[in-house]
């Protein structure tokens, strides 16, 4: 499910930030929901809401800071 979020942010505003907030901003409050309604899934919803957060900061880093400042760190480039 956390995939499905992550491509529909990123692709659905065309790499816009702002757009990209938004719907990171919805996605996060729609798992959430999972989270309140069914408690006995926490870790499946906290790994969606990590896994989120984490896909889309490195692609807003690597959209800021560019590929070459963003791999400096070992973590490999993948488009």
């Amino acid at each position: 499910m956390a995939i499905i979020f992550i491509l529909i942010t990123w692709y659905i505003v065309d790499a816009h930030v702002p757009g990209i907030f938004v719907f990171l901003y919805l996605f996060q409050a729609f798992t959430l929901y999972f989270l309140v309604k069914y408690p006995q899934f926490i870790p499946a919803v906290i790994i969606c809401l990590v896994t989120q957060v984490l896909v889309i900061g490195y692609e807003l880093q690597v959209l800021k800071l560019g590929i070459a400042r963003s791999e400096s760190t070992g973590q490999p480039y993948y488009p």
